[in-house]
């Protein structure tokens, strides 16, 4: 086998998610923790040219990037060669029937996981791109009914695993790439080739970060740009920073970072934060952060050698340029729902959240139940997410039983 080296840091979503993936490929590494190790950042970020985001991976000390580059080799059929995987020993794609099948590994779907198993469906949950979902990227959850001192999102999920797992839950790693819910049996597919069929089906694939979709932030990705504070906050000790966002997400990013920066100026189009008032005062009484108003990013100045440099902004009152001299740009200005592959199935809104009736889970599709942030326009909170999961796993328990009294 291959040398395998990951740089990680302690609270790091995107580490957990790409030691999932190796893991599932029967593979060892060698990881250097940067928390613990620091003074082998700029080790890791001259080997990564220049990336200053983890997880960075490498192989026989080929850089292979972090967790969205190993899992675009993963698609492409690339990473199994690049492993030096014996082609004997790659499972074959699996062919199989389930009662329930579970889309996605947030609150939602492992509260229906858990509610599924004790009712002895033995559910099948596949865990998605983003393990965990969005709560593995936050760090002081305060607001979860049972943790009274608060508890870091990640250990949250893990939690909310663990008692999955004592059930009777099976786990797959992977990424759904197409369904078909035109009959019954449903058949899912994921993008390694296992097809499943399955009686009945619970969406729970959430929502995953926005990106501002300008040139420039794309190119500067993972050289400045990033959208995971927990995750790569500490590469920016002793610079100033932007977080881009109003909402309780912006306001968590920029009291993190406070830890590390010197300054954070908030950047909102609005003239006020949609933030909740806890959080708006503790940014008002953070003396490091301080906010820009009526303002958008129009370009992120800097190049892939030297990273960030800057934010052009442009204010939206009365169309005034200004330059920003900052080093590091997190971006936190909400959500798209993970819904894209049911489109032209389910029924959606014109954001591509999905219909369910009034007061339940059902789909438009019968046998189909849609808990968590993929139904969810309004609340998108944690404990709503556990409590629709809930709502899905009694709605697919009871559906099943009639029809198999049919």
């Amino acid at each position: 086998m291959p040398h395998v080296t990951m740089y990680t840091t302690t609270v790091c979503a995107f580490c957990l998610r790409a030691k999932s993936l190796l893991g599932q490929k029967g593979v060892e590494w060698e990881e250097i923790n940067l928390d613990e190790h620091p003074e082998r950042r700029k080790e890791m970020i001259q080997k990564a040219d220049g990336r200053r985001t983890v997880p960075q991976i490498f192989v026989n000390g080929r850089g292979l990037g972090g967790y969205d580059d190993i899992c675009a080799l993963d698609k492409e059929g690339k990473l199994d060669s690049i492993l030096e995987m014996d082609p004997e020993k790659i499972a074959p794609p699996i062919t199989a029937h389930y009662r329930v099948l579970i889309l996605g590994s947030g609150p939602a779907g492992l509260t229906a996981a858990i509610y599924a198993a004790r009712a002895n469906l033995n559910p099948v949950l596949v865990d998605g791109n983003e393990p965990g979902g969005q709560l593995t990227i936050t760090t002081e959850v305060e607001n979860y009914p049972g943790y009274a001192d608060g508890v870091q999102g990640p250990a949250m999920m893990d939690d909310f695993r663990k008692q999955a797992e004592r059930f009777g839950t099976q786990f797959i790693q992977g990424q759904v790439e197409k369904v078909d819910l035109s009959n019954r049996p449903f058949t899912v597919c994921l993008e390694k080739g296992d097809c499943f069929t399955v009686d009945a089906l619970i969406v729970a694939t959430g929502a995953s970060a926005k990106w501002l979709g300008i040139e420039s932030e794309t190119r500067l990705r993972n050289r400045g740009v990033s959208a995971c504070a927990t995750c790569d906050g500490f590469f920016f000790r002793g610079k100033p920073l932007a977080v881009v966002g109003g909402g309780d997400t912006a306001m968590e990013e920029a009291l993190f970072l406070t830890n590390f920066a010197t300054k954070v100026s908030v950047i909102h189009r609005r003239d006020s934060l949609r933030a909740s008032k806890v959080m708006q005062q503790r940014g008002e009484k953070n003396e490091k952060i301080e906010f820009v108003w009526n303002s958008v990013v129009e370009e992120v100045l800097g190049n892939e050698k030297d990273g960030v440099t800057g934010l052009k902004l442009r204010n939206i009152k009365n169309n005034e340029v200004s330059t920003l001299p900052v080093e590091g740009m997190f971006v936190a200005i909400g959500h798209v729902p993970n819904t894209q592959i049911f489109k032209g199935q389910l029924e959606m809104d014109d954001l591509g959240y999905i219909k369910v009736n009034s007061g339940s889970t059902y789909s438009s599709v019968e046998g189909v139940f849609v808990s968590g942030d993929a139904a969810d326009s309004v609340y998108r909170q944690a404990v709503t997410a556990a409590g629709t999961g809930c709502m899905a796993a009694i709605d697919a328990e009871r559906w099943l039983a009639i029809q198999e009294m049919n």
